[in-house]
């Protein structure tokens, strides 16, 4: 998953994308062999060294849309929806990190900045999510034809949100502007955090002094 982290005028906000992929494994998962790092480690760094990466799905990664087939057909009787049931809890954590990093996370306060972060989760048999890690600077490799739809888009979100009301784009013609409507995207992006909203709050909590926030 990715997520967004922006401050523009000096104001933070969070976002999650609401798009995501997740990593598969060239071999059949089991518990019986612990050994194996093609079982159990779906990173891109150890499947590629693999003869069998890529063998049953491109890039060894799937959909949202690939793995809600999945459940439905492997889980019939847990009726288990990805928008309803898993992306909750994937926001939840994300805006939870949002909220514990958010006095550190940009302690000199630049004006205008952001970054996109890489959040990697697990799922257990319960379906519910734990999160693993979150990455700077995630890996934006057009790696499959999954990956060529998801990142451009997703960075074409960022921009708008981000880039487009420092810079707005030129005025275009009615005309024009219901054509790009209905090219671009509706935008993916979840605010999930306002500084104006919450950062005293999170301040408090964390002991934090606010008149100690720089400005440059």
């Amino acid at each position: 998953m990715f997520a967004v982290l922006s401050s523009i005028n000096s104001q933070v906000k969070g976002y999650v994308y609401s798009d995501g992929y997740l990593r598969t494994s060239c071999k059949e998962f089991s518990l019986d062999n612990l050994s194996s790092r093609f079982v159990h480690l779906t990173n891109d760094a150890i499947q590629q060294t693999s003869d069998e990466y890529g063998r049953f799905e491109s890039g060894n990664k799937i959909s949202f849309q690939q793995f809600q087939r999945y459940l439905d057909h492997a889980f019939p009787d847990k009726k288990i929806n990805v928008n309803k049931d898993l992306m909750p809890q994937i926001t939840r954590l994300v805006t939870d990190s949002f909220y514990a990093t958010f006095s550190k996370i940009d302690p000199l306060r630049r004006q205008n900045s952001f970054e996109i972060f890489g959040y990697d989760f697990m799922i257990d048999s319960d379906f519910k999510v734990y999160i693993i890690e979150c990455n700077t600077n995630p890996c934006l490799e057009l790696s499959c034809p999954l990956m060529a739809r998801i990142i451009p888009a997703m960075l074409d979100n960022v921009f708008r949100v981000v880039v487009d009301p420092l810079f707005p784009p030129p005025d275009f013609s009615m005309a024009k502007k219901n054509l790009m409507h209905d090219i671009l995207p509706i935008s993916k992006l979840e605010l999930v955090f306002d500084e104006r909203l919450s950062g005293n709050h999170c301040r408090e909590l964390s002991g934090d002094d606010p008149k100690l926030n720089l400005r440059i």
